[in-house]
């Protein structure tokens, strides 16, 4: 696969990060600047995007939500002005995370690596929400089983998933192990761009745990 090309210089070193301590030093770099790069100069669509399709799928606003690379927290303010009032999160970076609790839109935050496991009893959130985790130089489908783990019966994971690894990382064969094992029902699967304007990037996912009646429904696919 060629060295991915974001649309500037920032996300397109994002995108080369090799391990995880120039990834903790990039973020460290650009935590304070993260929002402006993303909203301001590139018109990032994707977090408010797919926060509004796990909002579809979960009106309840008491609902328990678990952000998983939360980042500066973009994905969790279309939740929290729409009443979500329990946010939790988790981010390898301590610098994003402090940008992310100054929200105020948080219950609790957790710095720590989601490839090595998610320090959350079973069964205990709504829903799961990520957006620009599994992308270019970030995380592979490793947290796919810690998340399904931790949702409740019926509960709803939405994310994104950078279109040139759906396959050649393995997304399309872990989700669909996933389903196979009678873990996970697909509510619908979209390619959408991430930033306004801008060609379709990224596969926005909609997943239910399987575990109720509920998760016996008709998954669409566009």
């Amino acid at each position: 696969m060629p060295d991915p090309q974001g649309p500037n210089a920032f996300v397109s070193e994002a995108y080369g990060l090799e391990d995880e301590a120039t990834m903790i030093e990039f973020y460290r770099k650009w935590a304070e600047d993260y929002d402006h790069q993303m909203l301001d100069q590139l018109g990032y669509t994707s977090a408010s995007d797919i926060a509004r399709l796990l909002a579809e799928q979960l009106p309840d606003r008491d609902a328990e939500i678990f952000d998983v690379g939360s980042g500066t927290g973009l994905t969790c303010v279309y939740l929290a002005d729409h009443g979500y009032r329990n946010l939790d999160g988790i981010d390898l970076s301590p610098d994003m995370v402090r940008v992310a609790a100054q929200r105020g839109i948080y219950r609790e935050l957790l710095v720590g690596d989601v490839t090595t496991g998610l320090e959350r009893e079973d069964a205990s959130y709504d829903g799961v929400i990520s957006s620009g985790t599994f992308t270019h130089g970030h995380v592979g489908p490793e947290p796919l089983d810690e998340i399904f783990r931790i949702l409740k019966p019926a509960g709803v994971l939405a994310c994104t998933v950078h279109h040139e690894l759906w396959e050649p990382m393995g997304f399309a064969a872990k989700f669909d192990a996933l389903e196979h094992a009678g873990r996970a029902q697909c509510i619908s699967r979209e390619l959408l761009p991430y930033y306004r304007s801008g060609p379709p990037e990224g596969w926005f996912c909609v997943y239910r745990r399987s575990g109720s009646a509920r998760a016996s429904s008709a998954a669409t696919m566009k």
